[in-house]
Protein backbone atom coordinates (compact mmCIF):
# COMPACT_ATOMS: atom_id res chain seq x y z
CA UNK A 1 0.00 0.00 0.00
CA UNK A 2 1.26 3.43 -0.87
CA UNK A 3 2.02 5.59 2.09
CA UNK A 4 -0.37 8.48 2.67
CA UNK A 5 -0.52 11.59 4.78
CA UNK A 6 -3.58 12.82 6.63
CA UNK A 7 -5.04 16.21 5.99
CA UNK A 8 -4.10 18.21 9.09
CA UNK A 9 -7.37 20.11 8.82
CA UNK A 10 -9.49 16.97 8.89
CA UNK A 11 -11.92 16.90 11.76
CA UNK A 12 -13.79 13.67 12.51
CA UNK A 13 -17.50 13.87 13.11
CA UNK A 14 -19.70 11.99 15.51
CA UNK A 15 -21.97 9.12 14.63
CA UNK A 16 -25.17 8.46 16.31
CA UNK A 17 -25.37 4.90 16.92
CA UNK A 18 -22.57 5.29 19.36
CA UNK A 19 -22.26 6.53 22.90
CA UNK A 20 -22.50 10.15 24.09
CA UNK A 21 -19.74 12.63 23.34
CA UNK A 22 -16.12 11.96 24.19
CA UNK A 23 -15.48 13.11 27.76
CA UNK A 24 -12.35 14.79 28.98
CA UNK A 25 -9.74 12.60 30.58
CA UNK A 26 -10.25 13.86 34.12
CA UNK A 27 -14.06 13.92 34.05
CA UNK A 28 -14.61 10.92 31.80
CA UNK A 29 -17.34 9.22 33.78
CA UNK A 30 -19.36 12.23 34.80
CA UNK A 31 -19.19 13.97 31.46
CA UNK A 32 -20.06 10.84 29.54
CA UNK A 33 -23.21 10.38 31.55
CA UNK A 34 -24.04 14.07 31.72
CA UNK A 35 -24.37 14.25 27.96
CA UNK A 36 -27.78 12.75 27.33
CA UNK A 37 -28.19 13.83 23.71
CA UNK A 38 -27.17 11.35 21.01
CA UNK A 39 -25.43 12.37 17.82
CA UNK A 40 -27.21 12.12 14.52
CA UNK A 41 -26.02 9.17 12.49
CA UNK A 42 -25.38 11.26 9.43
CA UNK A 43 -23.50 13.84 11.47
CA UNK A 44 -22.36 17.17 10.17
CA UNK A 45 -21.24 17.25 6.53
CA UNK A 46 -17.55 17.39 5.79
CA UNK A 47 -15.37 17.25 2.72
CA UNK A 48 -13.06 14.27 2.24
CA UNK A 49 -9.34 14.75 2.81
CA UNK A 50 -7.55 16.36 -0.12
CA UNK A 51 -3.98 16.69 1.10
CA UNK A 52 -1.05 15.08 -0.62
CA UNK A 53 -0.72 11.39 0.22
CA UNK A 54 2.96 10.89 -0.36
CA UNK A 55 3.32 9.44 3.13
CA UNK A 56 0.76 7.78 5.37
CA UNK A 57 0.47 9.47 8.72
CA UNK A 58 -2.00 9.58 11.59
CA UNK A 59 -1.76 13.25 12.38
CA UNK A 60 -3.34 14.95 15.31
CA UNK A 61 -6.54 16.58 14.14
CA UNK A 62 -8.37 19.48 15.76
CA UNK A 63 -10.34 18.48 18.83
CA UNK A 64 -13.91 17.40 18.12
CA UNK A 65 -16.83 16.01 20.04
CA UNK A 66 -16.81 12.35 19.15
CA UNK A 67 -18.28 9.08 20.22
CA UNK A 68 -16.38 5.88 20.01
CA UNK A 69 -16.46 2.15 20.25
CA UNK A 70 -13.58 0.03 21.43
CA UNK A 71 -12.14 -3.37 20.53
CA UNK A 72 -14.60 -6.21 20.92
CA UNK A 73 -14.11 -9.73 22.08
CA UNK A 74 -12.94 -11.56 19.02
CA UNK A 75 -14.32 -14.80 17.72
CA UNK A 76 -11.43 -15.80 15.46
CA UNK A 77 -9.83 -19.23 15.19
CA UNK A 78 -6.15 -19.75 15.92
CA UNK A 79 -5.20 -20.41 12.31
CA UNK A 80 -6.78 -17.16 11.08
CA UNK A 81 -5.06 -15.15 13.81
CA UNK A 82 -1.65 -16.65 13.00
CA UNK A 83 -2.16 -16.16 9.26
CA UNK A 84 -2.83 -12.51 10.00
CA UNK A 85 0.45 -12.24 11.92
CA UNK A 86 2.33 -13.90 9.04
CA UNK A 87 0.70 -11.60 6.46
CA UNK A 88 1.47 -8.49 8.48
CA UNK A 89 5.08 -9.59 8.90
CA UNK A 90 5.87 -10.85 5.39
CA UNK A 91 3.62 -8.72 3.19
CA UNK A 92 3.26 -5.54 5.21
CA UNK A 93 6.65 -5.32 6.87
CA UNK A 94 5.46 -5.52 10.47
CA UNK A 95 8.59 -5.47 12.65
CA UNK A 96 9.35 -8.79 14.29
CA UNK A 97 9.16 -7.31 17.77
CA UNK A 98 5.83 -5.51 17.23
CA UNK A 99 3.85 -8.16 19.05
CA UNK A 100 6.61 -10.22 20.62
CA UNK A 101 4.95 -10.16 24.06
CA UNK A 102 1.66 -11.62 22.83
CA UNK A 103 0.73 -14.96 21.31
CA UNK A 104 -2.66 -15.90 19.87
CA UNK A 105 -3.39 -19.45 20.94
CA UNK A 106 -6.47 -21.65 20.98
CA UNK A 107 -9.55 -19.80 19.86
CA UNK A 108 -7.48 -16.74 19.04
CA UNK A 109 -7.05 -15.97 22.74
CA UNK A 110 -4.20 -13.53 23.33
CA UNK A 111 -1.72 -14.57 26.03
CA UNK A 112 1.60 -13.27 27.24
CA UNK A 113 4.67 -15.19 26.12
CA UNK A 114 6.70 -13.80 29.03
CA UNK A 115 6.32 -11.74 32.20
CA UNK A 116 5.62 -8.04 31.64
CA UNK A 117 5.85 -4.92 33.79
CA UNK A 118 3.45 -2.02 33.94
CA UNK A 119 4.17 0.50 31.17
CA UNK A 120 5.64 -2.10 28.83
CA UNK A 121 4.26 -2.11 25.25
CA UNK A 122 2.47 -5.33 24.36
CA UNK A 123 1.60 -4.62 20.73
CA UNK A 124 2.85 -1.85 18.40
CA UNK A 125 1.22 -1.57 14.98
CA UNK A 126 2.71 1.00 12.57
CA UNK A 127 0.25 3.70 11.54
CA UNK A 128 0.32 2.67 7.86
CA UNK A 129 -1.27 -0.66 8.85
CA UNK A 130 -4.25 0.96 10.52
CA UNK A 131 -7.38 1.46 8.41
CA UNK A 132 -8.77 4.97 8.81
CA UNK A 133 -10.85 7.52 6.91
CA UNK A 134 -7.79 8.03 4.71
CA UNK A 135 -8.32 4.55 3.25
CA UNK A 136 -12.02 5.30 2.83
CA UNK A 137 -11.23 8.50 0.91
CA UNK A 138 -8.72 6.60 -1.26
CA UNK A 139 -11.33 4.07 -2.38
CA UNK A 140 -12.84 5.23 -5.69
CA UNK A 141 -16.00 3.20 -5.05
CA UNK A 142 -16.93 4.24 -1.50
CA UNK A 143 -15.24 7.66 -1.20
CA UNK A 144 -18.15 9.54 -2.79
CA UNK A 145 -20.73 7.82 -0.62
CA UNK A 146 -18.70 8.33 2.55
CA UNK A 147 -18.15 12.06 1.95
CA UNK A 148 -20.16 14.08 4.43
CA UNK A 149 -21.00 11.09 6.61
CA UNK A 150 -19.62 9.97 9.93
CA UNK A 151 -16.25 8.25 10.06
CA UNK A 152 -17.69 4.95 11.24
CA UNK A 153 -20.23 4.90 8.43
CA UNK A 154 -17.33 5.35 6.03
CA UNK A 155 -15.44 2.46 7.61
CA UNK A 156 -18.57 0.30 7.34
CA UNK A 157 -18.80 1.11 3.60
CA UNK A 158 -15.11 0.23 3.22
CA UNK A 159 -15.63 -3.08 5.01
CA UNK A 160 -18.65 -3.93 2.84
CA UNK A 161 -16.54 -3.50 -0.27
CA UNK A 162 -13.52 -5.41 1.02
CA UNK A 163 -15.73 -8.30 2.12
CA UNK A 164 -17.26 -8.38 -1.35
CA UNK A 165 -13.82 -8.53 -2.98
CA UNK A 166 -13.02 -11.68 -1.04
CA UNK A 167 -9.49 -13.03 -1.69
CA UNK A 168 -8.89 -10.24 -4.23
CA UNK A 169 -8.94 -7.65 -1.44
CA UNK A 170 -5.63 -6.09 -0.54
CA UNK A 171 -6.74 -6.51 3.06
CA UNK A 172 -8.11 -10.06 2.71
CA UNK A 173 -6.09 -11.63 5.60
CA UNK A 174 -7.22 -8.83 7.90
CA UNK A 175 -10.84 -8.85 6.71
CA UNK A 176 -10.88 -12.60 7.51
CA UNK A 177 -10.47 -11.63 11.18
CA UNK A 178 -13.54 -9.38 10.90
CA UNK A 179 -16.28 -11.97 10.55
CA UNK A 180 -19.93 -11.12 10.52
CA UNK A 181 -21.08 -9.36 13.65
CA UNK A 182 -23.44 -12.25 14.11
CA UNK A 183 -27.17 -12.36 14.50
CA UNK A 184 -26.92 -11.67 18.21
CA UNK A 185 -25.53 -8.13 17.94
CA UNK A 186 -28.30 -5.75 19.15
CA UNK A 187 -28.10 -3.79 15.90
CA UNK A 188 -29.38 -6.95 14.21
CA UNK A 189 -32.25 -7.63 16.63
CA UNK A 190 -35.80 -6.93 15.60
CA UNK A 191 -37.62 -3.95 17.04
CA UNK A 192 -39.98 -6.29 18.90
CA UNK A 193 -37.05 -8.17 20.46
CA UNK A 194 -35.50 -4.93 21.66
CA UNK A 195 -38.76 -3.86 23.27
CA UNK A 196 -39.45 -7.22 24.90
CA UNK A 197 -36.04 -8.50 25.97
CA UNK A 198 -34.73 -5.14 27.19
CA UNK A 199 -37.84 -4.26 29.21
CA UNK A 200 -36.88 -1.72 31.87
CA UNK A 201 -33.29 -1.35 30.73
CA UNK A 202 -32.07 2.22 30.12
CA UNK A 203 -30.46 1.05 26.86
CA UNK A 204 -33.72 -0.09 25.26
CA UNK A 205 -34.63 3.25 23.70
CA UNK A 206 -31.05 3.84 22.57
CA UNK A 207 -30.89 0.38 20.96
CA UNK A 208 -34.13 1.03 19.08
CA UNK A 209 -32.86 4.46 18.01
CA UNK A 210 -29.63 2.97 16.67
CA UNK A 211 -31.52 0.37 14.67
CA UNK A 212 -33.74 3.05 13.16
CA UNK A 213 -30.74 5.30 12.45
CA UNK A 214 -28.87 2.48 10.69
CA UNK A 215 -31.88 1.83 8.44
CA UNK A 216 -32.25 5.54 7.72
CA UNK A 217 -28.55 5.84 6.90
CA UNK A 218 -28.71 2.97 4.45
CA UNK A 219 -31.83 4.44 2.85
CA UNK A 220 -30.05 7.74 2.18
CA UNK A 221 -27.02 5.91 0.75
CA UNK A 222 -29.18 3.78 -1.53
CA UNK A 223 -31.08 6.86 -2.65
CA UNK A 224 -27.81 8.63 -3.42
CA UNK A 225 -26.76 5.74 -5.65
CA UNK A 226 -30.09 5.59 -7.48
CA UNK A 227 -30.31 9.34 -7.94
CA UNK A 228 -26.82 9.72 -9.43
CA UNK A 229 -26.32 6.86 -11.93
CA UNK A 230 -23.48 8.70 -13.67
CA UNK A 231 -21.50 9.12 -10.46
CA UNK A 232 -22.55 5.80 -8.91
CA UNK A 233 -23.15 3.11 -11.59
CA UNK A 234 -25.45 0.49 -10.15
CA UNK A 235 -23.32 -2.49 -11.20
CA UNK A 236 -20.44 -1.16 -9.11
CA UNK A 237 -22.55 -1.12 -5.96
CA UNK A 238 -24.17 -4.55 -6.06
CA UNK A 239 -22.30 -5.37 -2.84
CA UNK A 240 -24.11 -2.69 -0.85
CA UNK A 241 -27.26 -4.39 0.37
CA UNK A 242 -29.09 -3.34 3.50
CA UNK A 243 -28.11 -6.47 5.41
CA UNK A 244 -24.46 -6.21 4.34
CA UNK A 245 -24.29 -2.56 5.40
CA UNK A 246 -25.91 -3.05 8.81
CA UNK A 247 -23.75 -6.10 9.53
CA UNK A 248 -20.59 -4.18 8.56
CA UNK A 249 -21.71 -1.23 10.68
CA UNK A 250 -22.21 -3.55 13.66
CA UNK A 251 -18.74 -5.01 13.10
CA UNK A 252 -17.15 -1.56 12.93
CA UNK A 253 -18.97 -0.46 16.08
CA UNK A 254 -17.54 -3.46 17.89
CA UNK A 255 -14.02 -3.37 16.50
CA UNK A 256 -13.02 0.21 15.65
CA UNK A 257 -10.65 1.86 18.11
CA UNK A 258 -10.83 5.49 19.14
CA UNK A 259 -7.29 6.89 19.27
CA UNK A 260 -7.45 9.86 21.59
CA UNK A 261 -3.98 11.17 20.79
CA UNK A 262 -4.70 11.14 17.04
CA UNK A 263 -8.33 12.21 17.36
CA UNK A 264 -9.57 9.64 14.88
CA UNK A 265 -11.04 6.16 14.55
CA UNK A 266 -9.00 3.23 13.30
CA UNK A 267 -9.43 -0.44 12.48
CA UNK A 268 -6.18 -1.93 13.79
CA UNK A 269 -5.10 -5.51 13.01
CA UNK A 270 -4.20 -7.64 16.06
CA UNK A 271 -5.27 -4.87 18.44
CA UNK A 272 -8.94 -5.49 17.71
CA UNK A 273 -8.51 -9.19 18.54
CA UNK A 274 -8.02 -8.31 22.20
CA UNK A 275 -11.11 -8.82 24.38
CA UNK A 276 -12.64 -5.61 25.67
CA UNK A 277 -13.20 -5.17 29.42
CA UNK A 278 -14.96 -2.37 31.24
CA UNK A 279 -12.84 0.40 32.71
CA UNK A 280 -12.67 0.83 36.51
CA UNK A 281 -14.39 3.71 38.33
CA UNK A 282 -12.75 7.14 38.64
CA UNK A 283 -9.58 7.25 40.67
CA UNK A 284 -8.85 3.54 40.20
CA UNK A 285 -5.96 2.32 38.09
CA UNK A 286 -6.83 0.68 34.74
CA UNK A 287 -5.01 -2.37 36.10
CA UNK A 288 -8.09 -3.09 38.25
CA UNK A 289 -9.94 -4.05 35.07
CA UNK A 290 -7.56 -6.98 34.62
CA UNK A 291 -9.20 -8.96 37.40
CA UNK A 292 -7.42 -11.37 39.68
CA UNK A 293 -7.03 -11.33 43.49
CA UNK A 294 -5.92 -7.69 43.55
CA UNK A 295 -9.24 -6.69 42.04
CA UNK A 296 -11.22 -8.81 44.46
CA UNK A 297 -11.91 -11.53 41.92
CA UNK A 298 -10.48 -15.05 41.90
CA UNK A 299 -8.01 -16.21 39.33
CA UNK A 300 -4.80 -15.01 37.75
CA UNK A 301 -4.71 -11.35 36.83
CA UNK A 302 -4.69 -10.50 33.13
CA UNK A 303 -2.50 -7.94 31.42
CA UNK A 304 -4.71 -4.86 31.13
CA UNK A 305 -3.78 -3.11 27.91
CA UNK A 306 -4.40 0.59 27.26
CA UNK A 307 -4.55 1.45 23.54
CA UNK A 308 -3.71 4.81 21.92
CA UNK A 309 -1.61 6.38 19.21
CA UNK A 310 2.06 6.96 20.10
CA UNK A 311 3.38 9.92 18.12
CA UNK A 312 6.99 9.17 19.08
CA UNK A 313 6.96 5.73 17.46
CA UNK A 314 4.17 6.51 14.96
CA UNK A 315 2.42 3.35 16.08
CA UNK A 316 -0.88 2.33 17.58
CA UNK A 317 0.36 0.92 20.87
CA UNK A 318 -1.19 -1.31 23.51
CA UNK A 319 0.62 -0.68 26.80
CA UNK A 320 0.24 -2.89 29.87
CA UNK A 321 -1.27 -1.10 32.86
CA UNK A 322 -0.07 -3.73 35.34
CA UNK A 323 2.56 -6.34 36.04
CA UNK A 324 1.47 -9.71 34.70
CA UNK A 325 2.91 -13.20 34.51
CA UNK A 326 3.60 -15.37 31.51
CA UNK A 327 0.51 -17.06 29.98
CA UNK A 328 -1.82 -14.46 31.49
CA UNK A 329 -4.46 -13.39 28.98
CA UNK A 330 -4.25 -9.94 27.43
CA UNK A 331 -7.33 -7.69 27.54
CA UNK A 332 -7.99 -4.14 26.39
CA UNK A 333 -9.50 -1.61 28.79
CA UNK A 334 -12.37 0.37 27.32
CA UNK A 335 -10.95 3.86 26.60
CA UNK A 336 -14.38 5.47 26.90
CA UNK A 337 -15.16 4.04 30.33
CA UNK A 338 -18.62 3.00 29.17
CA UNK A 339 -21.00 1.06 31.37
CA UNK A 340 -22.18 -2.48 30.67
CA UNK A 341 -25.20 -1.21 28.74
CA UNK A 342 -23.22 0.92 26.32
CA UNK A 343 -20.65 -1.83 25.83
CA UNK A 344 -23.48 -4.22 25.05
CA UNK A 345 -24.82 -1.82 22.42
CA UNK A 346 -21.38 -1.66 20.80
CA UNK A 347 -20.22 -5.28 21.03
CA UNK A 348 -23.32 -7.38 21.69
CA UNK A 349 -21.71 -8.88 24.80
CA UNK A 350 -22.32 -8.19 28.49
CA UNK A 351 -19.25 -7.76 30.72
CA UNK A 352 -20.51 -9.41 33.90
CA UNK A 353 -17.27 -8.61 35.74
CA UNK A 354 -17.28 -4.92 34.81
CA UNK A 355 -15.52 -3.39 37.81
CA UNK A 356 -16.60 0.16 36.99
CA UNK A 357 -20.18 -0.42 35.88
CA UNK A 358 -22.64 2.40 36.52
CA UNK A 359 -26.11 3.69 35.72
CA UNK A 360 -27.18 7.20 34.85
CA UNK A 361 -29.38 9.02 37.36
CA UNK A 362 -31.02 12.27 36.27
CA UNK A 363 -31.74 15.39 38.31
CA UNK A 364 -33.09 18.88 37.59
CA UNK A 365 -34.18 22.11 39.22
CA UNK A 366 -37.82 23.14 39.49
CA UNK A 367 -38.57 26.05 37.18
CA UNK A 368 -41.22 27.39 39.54
CA UNK A 369 -38.59 27.71 42.27
CA UNK A 370 -38.15 31.37 43.23
CA UNK A 371 -34.40 30.76 43.22
CA UNK A 372 -34.43 29.00 39.86
CA UNK A 373 -32.72 31.76 37.88
CA UNK A 374 -29.89 32.07 40.39
CA UNK A 375 -29.45 28.31 40.46
CA UNK A 376 -29.46 28.14 36.67
CA UNK A 377 -26.69 30.70 36.37
CA UNK A 378 -24.52 28.99 38.97
CA UNK A 379 -24.96 25.55 37.38
CA UNK A 380 -24.29 26.80 33.87
CA UNK A 381 -21.14 28.45 35.17
CA UNK A 382 -20.00 24.97 36.22
CA UNK A 383 -20.93 23.44 32.88
CA UNK A 384 -24.15 21.83 34.08
CA UNK A 385 -27.79 22.30 33.17
CA UNK A 386 -30.57 23.30 35.54
CA UNK A 387 -33.20 21.62 33.35
CA UNK A 388 -31.71 18.17 33.35
CA UNK A 389 -28.36 16.67 34.29
CA UNK A 390 -27.30 13.03 34.45
CA UNK A 391 -24.68 11.50 36.72
CA UNK A 392 -23.03 8.08 36.88
CA UNK A 393 -24.01 6.05 39.92
CA UNK A 394 -21.62 3.22 40.84
CA UNK A 395 -22.21 0.19 43.02
CA UNK A 396 -19.35 0.85 45.43
CA UNK A 397 -19.78 4.56 46.20
CA UNK A 398 -22.37 7.24 46.69
CA UNK A 399 -22.81 9.63 43.76
CA UNK A 400 -21.36 12.72 45.45
CA UNK A 401 -21.81 15.01 42.45
CA UNK A 402 -25.43 13.90 42.13
CA UNK A 403 -26.05 14.48 45.84
CA UNK A 404 -24.48 17.94 45.62
CA UNK A 405 -26.62 18.82 42.62
CA UNK A 406 -29.80 17.64 44.33
CA UNK A 407 -28.91 19.52 47.52
CA UNK A 408 -28.42 22.65 45.45
CA UNK A 409 -31.68 22.09 43.54
CA UNK A 410 -33.74 21.68 46.75
CA UNK A 411 -32.29 24.59 48.75
CA UNK A 412 -34.94 27.21 49.51
CA UNK A 413 -32.95 29.55 51.73
CA UNK A 414 -30.88 32.01 49.63
CA UNK A 415 -28.31 32.07 52.40
CA UNK A 416 -27.72 28.33 51.98
CA UNK A 417 -27.11 28.42 48.22
CA UNK A 418 -23.40 29.06 48.52
CA UNK A 419 -23.00 26.54 51.31
CA UNK A 420 -23.54 23.69 48.84
CA UNK A 421 -20.22 22.08 47.98
CA UNK A 422 -19.50 20.19 44.75
CA UNK A 423 -16.02 19.34 45.98
CA UNK A 424 -16.82 17.46 49.18
CA UNK A 425 -19.68 15.52 50.74
CA UNK A 426 -21.16 18.23 52.96
CA UNK A 427 -24.74 18.33 54.26
CA UNK A 428 -26.49 21.68 53.87
CA UNK A 429 -29.12 21.01 56.53
CA UNK A 430 -30.78 17.92 57.99
CA UNK A 431 -34.10 18.71 56.36
CA UNK A 432 -32.48 19.33 52.98
CA UNK A 433 -30.52 16.08 53.22
CA UNK A 434 -33.57 14.10 54.22
CA UNK A 435 -35.54 15.45 51.26
CA UNK A 436 -32.70 14.73 48.84
CA UNK A 437 -32.26 11.14 50.04
CA UNK A 438 -35.98 10.47 49.84
CA UNK A 439 -36.06 11.79 46.28
CA UNK A 440 -33.06 9.64 45.35
CA UNK A 441 -34.75 6.63 46.93
CA UNK A 442 -37.90 7.33 44.93
CA UNK A 443 -35.90 7.58 41.71
CA UNK A 444 -34.32 4.19 42.41
CA UNK A 445 -37.73 2.65 43.09
CA UNK A 446 -39.15 4.03 39.88
CA UNK A 447 -36.22 2.71 37.87
CA UNK A 448 -36.60 -0.72 39.42
CA UNK A 449 -40.34 -0.71 38.77
CA UNK A 450 -39.68 -0.42 35.03
CA UNK A 451 -38.36 -3.96 35.00
CA UNK A 452 -40.58 -7.00 34.91
CA UNK A 453 -39.65 -10.25 36.60
CA UNK A 454 -38.75 -12.75 33.94
CA UNK A 455 -38.16 -16.46 33.67
CA UNK A 456 -34.88 -15.75 31.88
CA UNK A 457 -33.49 -13.88 34.85
CA UNK A 458 -34.71 -16.57 37.23
CA UNK A 459 -33.01 -19.26 35.22
CA UNK A 460 -29.78 -17.29 35.15
CA UNK A 461 -29.89 -16.82 38.90
CA UNK A 462 -30.41 -20.56 39.24
CA UNK A 463 -27.58 -21.22 36.80
CA UNK A 464 -30.05 -22.84 34.42
CA UNK A 465 -29.34 -21.27 31.05
CA UNK A 466 -30.56 -24.36 29.17
CA UNK A 467 -33.32 -23.54 26.76
CA UNK A 468 -32.49 -19.84 26.42
CA UNK A 469 -31.14 -18.44 23.19
CA UNK A 470 -28.14 -16.09 23.09
CA UNK A 471 -30.25 -12.95 22.90
CA UNK A 472 -32.34 -13.92 25.91
CA UNK A 473 -29.23 -14.73 27.93
CA UNK A 474 -27.48 -11.46 27.05
CA UNK A 475 -30.59 -9.40 27.81
CA UNK A 476 -31.16 -11.16 31.12
CA UNK A 477 -27.52 -10.68 32.16
CA UNK A 478 -27.75 -6.99 31.34
CA UNK A 479 -31.00 -6.51 33.26
CA UNK A 480 -29.60 -8.32 36.28
CA UNK A 481 -26.45 -6.19 36.26
CA UNK A 482 -28.55 -3.03 36.13
CA UNK A 483 -30.85 -4.21 38.92
CA UNK A 484 -27.85 -4.92 41.14
CA UNK A 485 -26.67 -1.34 40.68
CA UNK A 486 -30.11 0.04 41.55
CA UNK A 487 -30.38 -2.17 44.62
CA UNK A 488 -26.87 -1.18 45.72
CA UNK A 489 -27.87 2.47 45.48
CA UNK A 490 -31.06 1.82 47.44
CA UNK A 491 -29.06 0.13 50.20
CA UNK A 492 -26.57 3.00 50.34
CA UNK A 493 -29.36 5.58 50.61
CA UNK A 494 -31.00 3.62 53.44
CA UNK A 495 -27.75 3.67 55.36
CA UNK A 496 -27.38 7.41 54.95
CA UNK A 497 -30.93 8.05 56.04
CA UNK A 498 -30.52 6.38 59.43
CA UNK A 499 -27.98 8.68 61.10
CA UNK A 500 -29.54 12.00 60.05
CA UNK A 501 -29.91 14.29 63.12
CA UNK A 502 -31.86 17.41 63.91
CA UNK A 503 -35.12 16.81 62.07
CA UNK A 504 -38.15 17.84 64.18
CA UNK A 505 -40.01 14.79 65.43
CA UNK A 506 -42.47 13.90 68.15
CA UNK A 507 -39.45 13.27 70.41
CA UNK A 508 -38.05 16.72 69.73
CA UNK A 509 -34.61 17.09 68.25
CA UNK A 510 -32.83 14.35 70.13
CA UNK A 511 -32.64 11.38 67.81
CA UNK A 512 -35.20 11.01 65.05
CA UNK A 513 -33.85 7.71 63.77
CA UNK A 514 -36.84 5.79 65.01
CA UNK A 515 -39.17 8.25 63.38
CA UNK A 516 -37.18 8.16 60.17
CA UNK A 517 -37.51 4.41 60.05
CA UNK A 518 -41.20 4.69 60.77
CA UNK A 519 -41.68 7.24 58.01
CA UNK A 520 -39.52 5.21 55.67
CA UNK A 521 -41.52 2.05 56.31
CA UNK A 522 -44.77 3.94 55.81
CA UNK A 523 -43.58 5.27 52.46
CA UNK A 524 -42.43 1.83 51.36
CA UNK A 525 -45.81 0.36 52.25
CA UNK A 526 -47.87 2.96 50.39
CA UNK A 527 -48.48 0.66 47.42
CA UNK A 528 -50.04 -1.89 49.81
CA UNK A 529 -52.36 0.57 51.58
CA UNK A 530 -55.40 0.12 49.28
CA UNK A 531 -55.35 -3.63 49.80
CA UNK A 532 -54.92 -3.19 53.57
CA UNK A 533 -57.86 -0.80 53.71
CA UNK A 534 -60.03 -3.23 51.77
CA UNK A 535 -59.05 -6.07 54.09
CA UNK A 536 -59.95 -3.94 57.10
CA UNK A 537 -63.31 -3.09 55.54
CA UNK A 538 -64.05 -6.76 54.96
CA UNK A 539 -63.23 -7.51 58.60
CA UNK A 540 -65.61 -4.76 59.73
CA UNK A 541 -68.37 -6.05 57.43
CA UNK A 542 -68.00 -9.55 58.89
CA UNK A 543 -68.32 -8.13 62.38
CA UNK A 544 -64.79 -9.09 63.40
CA UNK A 545 -64.46 -5.98 65.56
CA UNK A 546 -67.84 -6.16 67.40
CA UNK A 547 -66.50 -8.03 70.44
CA UNK A 548 -63.57 -5.62 70.64
CA UNK A 549 -65.90 -2.61 70.56
CA UNK A 550 -68.26 -4.02 73.21
CA UNK A 551 -65.34 -4.76 75.50
CA UNK A 552 -63.89 -1.27 75.17
CA UNK A 553 -60.87 -2.49 73.25
CA UNK A 554 -59.11 -0.81 70.42
CA UNK A 555 -56.34 1.71 70.22
CA UNK A 556 -58.14 4.24 72.39
CA UNK A 557 -58.76 1.76 75.15
CA UNK A 558 -62.08 3.39 75.96
CA UNK A 559 -64.49 1.94 73.46
CA UNK A 560 -66.85 4.08 71.40
CA UNK A 561 -68.29 6.06 74.12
Amino acid sequence: MNAKSRNPHFQPVAVAILSPSRPSKEDRHQTAMASAAAFALGAAPRAPPTASRSRRHIARAPSAAVASPAPATADVDTRTARELVAWLTVEKGLPGGAAKAVSFGDGGVAKLVNDVRAGEPLIEIPQNLAVTSVDVADSPIVAGLAAGRGELVGLALWLCLERHKGPLSEWAPYVATLPSAGADHPLLWTADELQTLLQGSPVREEAASRLESADDEYATIADQIRSNPDDFPLDAYEFLTRDAFVDALATVLARAVWLNAANCYAMVPLVDLLPLVGAPPPGVSPAAAAGGPAAGRPGLASAAGVVDYDAATECVAVVSANDAQQTARVVCVDPLARNAGDLFLATGAVDESHCGDYLAFAASCTQTDRLYEAKRQVLEGMGMSADGQTFPVFADRMPMQLLAYMRFARVQDPGELMSVSFEEDRIVSPMNEYEVLQLLMQDAREMLAEYESSSEEFELLQLKEKGLNARQIAAAKLRLAEKRLINATTTAVRRRLAPIRGIPTKQGLEDPNADLLEIFDAIENLPNKPKQMFDEFRKWARGDYEDQIRSGGGKGGSGCG
